[in-house]
């Protein structure tokens, strides 16, 4: 199954943590649904990790330009 967007992999983390909180997970699935579970993870992390660099990178040359003029 492919995730391409943060949202989309939120959903499958929700969803699995749900699963796994009812006791729906067979220990067949459970392997699996592991590392589909990791992957999204990774996936969020690094989005989030990208969207702060991001920020921070605005910030920093808003502050730079606001010492320019001042």
């Amino acid at each position: 199954m492919s995730r391409d967007t943060y949202e989309a992999n939120i959903a499958f983390i929700e969803q699995t943590v749900k699963r796994l909180e009812r006791n729906e997970v067979s220990i067949d699935e459970l392997e699996s649904l592991a590392q589909e579970f990791a992957k999204a993870r990774a996936f969020c992390a690094n989005r989030l990790s990208r969207i702060e660099q991001v920020v921070q990178a605005t910030l920093g040359t808003e502050g730079e330009r606001g010492i320019e003029r001042g």
